[in-house]
């Protein structure tokens, strides 16, 4: 055996990478296609969807005809247009005989996506493998009433937002997955945005939940990254497929909300969020700017209902198309909604003809009652009933905003309690308020109406009047001017009120002083404020930037921080002995901070409210802008409410809307006038009120620290006088 030189081994080589060459030249001459046979297959294409084009509107109309639905007449043009690339692409790639290539090429590209629904994804790909009633794939027929919810999250849906106000244990959270499932698989490349109302719901509920979605379902786990430390799956992001993402947010951190804009949003439970985030406003508008720049965006909304008047789904639901799901009576065919009031029981003590009555221990058996023919409908043919059953709107001009409201009579069989466990459950709070509510809320999906005493906001504004503080002055009522204070992280909100004999209260004006309360500007406008008003005593509210506060109040007399204290038995004010013995103590660590009883306030103002005739106790309102609709809004912002627990009854005080800064100044001005004493007989003028450059000082200064009426209404003119001009 000889040994090949290394010019041999060279040659070789070369030889090898020759052959190469030459085998890549033959391939590339195998795949060149003659110019000629390009242009005419192009052409060929070209003359076919011309023509179509040309056709068009005669499909189009023809699709549609004597559709007049506006939801129908869309889906019908999506069909049309699917149906048309389809054709072309068929008819391309059979045109383009001098390059059949060219042809099937063309085809792959014109064919769209298919026209599938949410649901039509979720029974032909979900499954469902633990933590459920039904483990197995998924099947809609199941849960016929959440069909239409879900065919409205569609890609090819016109619908835009979804609002589903539901009791529990209907599947509305199964509902939010299986979309999930859709734009993940289906969709493939779109961004979404869930939100929760914490992040420690997050991590503790949907985090969990969705990693079980993806490991059970194979077409989901292949999209997603399995290693344990990658950056595609992190605890606030999820990336998936090339490059799409689904971001899960906290309702209560604003940072988490601060994403990129996309296109789709998922708000779960969002009667649990927060109606001011971190001072930037509310997290539903944070979230709604995300969509801003998407013409075709789409929102899901989700919760059960909470309070009336404060519920966030109730509120869209309000705004929606407002549907309910109508099922036939099996004996007279009639289609009606299920209602609570329709359910009837029997127990072990005899008949329960209707919610209510007698108490009763064990409900053994339930049944509803058509409310068209009276007819007894038995449980057992729920699910015919079901499956029969269409959503129906109270308002069908509203298009693109549907809302679904669905209560826990609905429940499948085996999937949900039963009419006679629910039943049960009303039995069982009956004499419980909070869990009456509870039951209104989680199985009838009906927001909670809180009944008890409080102040209209209309009847309120009637007793409105002419008057100023100029009339009261020179009529001789008014004995005490005195501030309450408010205090809002970007404002301060100031009430005036002129007292007289008997704590008749005549308001005088209300002022919003805007700025960052963490600045000295708000506090000086505040200071020039109660300056120029000349005012006896002021309270402010250091329950919020309490060293603000407290650097406010230091060497005014006539200015105390204030804190309120719920509770029944609290008083407005300490009594003096007791407020002495405090004091003794309190003030050795500085100004001390009083505290006020609330709740005796609120029962105190709304009493007087309700008080028909001018004297001891009336408050007047005057016809001033400061007194608009918002302020008497805020006034009545709070009801007594009765509860009862088992056999102990108790109230509490209920906030109604939002803000109710314009009752909290009120109360502090009513404190205001208490701690300054008892009412004198003239009014009085603190000796340590700071004097404005611009007021003029009273006459005879040595005589002591009181001031004629006219003085008072002199010095208040010149120096609002000055303050207008300083404006202009």
């Amino acid at each position: 055996m000889t040994t090949a030189t290394l010019a041999e081994l060279q040659t070789e080589r070369a030889r090898l990478k020759a052959l190469g060459a030459q085998r890549e030249l033959d391939e590339f001459i195998a795949r060149t296609r003659r110019a000629d046979d390009l242009l005419r297959a192009a052409l060929a294409v070209r003359s076919l969807l011309m023509g179509e084009l040309r056709t068009l509107p005669a499909r189009f109309a023809q699709a549609i005809d004597g559709e007049t639905d506006e939801t129908r007449v869309h889906y019908l043009l999506s069909d049309a247009v699917h149906a048309l690339l389809e054709d072309i692409g068929r008819r391309a790639e059979a045109v383009s005989g001098a390059l059949p290539e060219f042809g099937a090429r063309f085809r792959r590209g014109a064919r769209p996506r298919d026209l599938m629904t949410v649901s039509q994804h979720a029974d032909r790909h979900r499954w469902l493998m633990s933590g459920t009633n039904a483990p197995g794939k998924w099947r809609t027929d199941l849960t016929p009433y959440l069909r239409d919810i879900q065919d409205d999250l569609s890609e090819h849906s016109p619908v835009h937002t979804v609002v589903f106000i539901k009791s529990s244990g209907v599947g509305g959270t199964e509902a939010m997955f299986n979309w999930i499932d859709y734009v993940m698989h289906h969709l493939g490349n779109r961004d979404m945005l869930v939100v929760v109302p914490t992040l420690e719901l997050r991590d503790r509920s949907l985090n969990p939940r969705l990693a079980k979605m993806i490991s059970e379902n194979p077409h989901l786990a292949d999209l997603v990254s399995r290693a344990s430390r990658s950056s595609a799956n992190r605890v606030d992001i999820l990336e998936y497929g090339a490059n799409a993402r689904i971001i899960k947010a906290g309702a209560n951190s604003p940072d988490s909300l601060r994403s990129d804009h996309l296109p789709y949003v998922i708000c779960d439970e969002v009667d649990a969020y927060k109606w001011d985030v971190g001072g930037e406003g509310d997290p539903m508008t944070l979230i709604a700017n995300r969509q801003r720049t998407f013409s075709r965006f789409k929102t899901f909304l989700i919760s059960t209902p909470t309070i009336d008047g404060e519920s966030r789904i109730h509120q869209a639901y309000l705004r929606s198309d407002r549907r309910r799901y109508h099922v036939p009576c099996p004996h007279c065919g009639e289609f009606h909604h299920l209602k609570f009031a329709n359910l009837r029981w029997r127990t072990e003590s005899g008949d329960l003809p209707s919610p209510g009555g007698a108490e009763v221990k064990v409900v053994v058996d339930a049944w509803y009652v058509c409310e068209s023919c009276g007819a007894e409908i038995q449980e057992g043919g729920k699910t015919a009933l079901l499956a029969r059953g269409k959503w129906i709107a109270e308002r069908p001009h509203i298009k693109a905003m549907r809302g679904y409201h669905l209560n826990a009579l609905y429940a499948p069989v085996g999937l949900g309690l039963g009419w006679r466990q629910i039943a049960q459950k009303w039995v069982d709070v009956q004499g419980d308020t909070s869990g009456m509510k509870a039951f209104v809320n989680t199985f009838l999906g009906e927001t909670w109406r809180e009944e008890g005493d409080g102040a209209d906001a209309a009847s309120v504004m009637a007793r409105v009047e002419n008057y100023t503080l100029a009339t009261l002055l020179a009529a001789g009522k008014v004995l005490r001017l005195t501030a309450g204070v408010d205090v809002q992280k970007d404002r301060l909100e100031c009430t005036l009120v002129a007292w007289g004999a008997g704590e008749e209260g005549w308001l005088i004006d209300h002022e919003i002083l805007p700025g960052d309360t963490t600045t000295p500007d708000p506090w000086k406008a505040l200071d020039d404020f109660l300056s120029e008003s000349r005012i006896s005593m002021a309270c402010v509210d250091a329950g919020f930037n309490t060293s603000m506060v407290m650097a406010y109040v230091v060497g005014k007399r006539w200015a105390l921080p204030t804190k309120g204290i719920s509770g029944p038995g609290r008083p407005l004010i300490e009594d003096e002995r007791r407020r002495r013995m405090r004091l003794r103590v309190r003030r050795k660590k500085g100004q001390p901070v009083e505290p006020l009883g609330v709740d005796q306030a609120k029962t105190l103002i709304y009493a007087r409210l309700k008080l028909s005739d001018p004297g001891p106790g009336y408050l007047h309102f005057p016809a001033d802008p400061a007194f608009d609709d918002e302020y008497f809004a805020q006034l009545a912002a709070e009801q007594l409410v009765r509860k009862s627990r088992g056999s102990r009854v108790f109230s509490e005080w209920k906030q109604l809307r939002p803000r109710n800064e314009a009752l909290d100044c009120l109360i502090l001005a009513l404190a205001a006038c208490r701690f300054a004493g008892a009412l004198p007989e003239r009014y009085r003028v603190a000796e340590d009120r700071p004097q404005p450059a611009a007021t003029p000082s009273p006459p005879d200064q040595n005589a002591g620290d009181t001031a004629s009426p006219s003085q008072i209404l002199a010095a208040m003119i010149a120096a609002r006088k000055e303050r207008a001009r300083a404006r202009r």
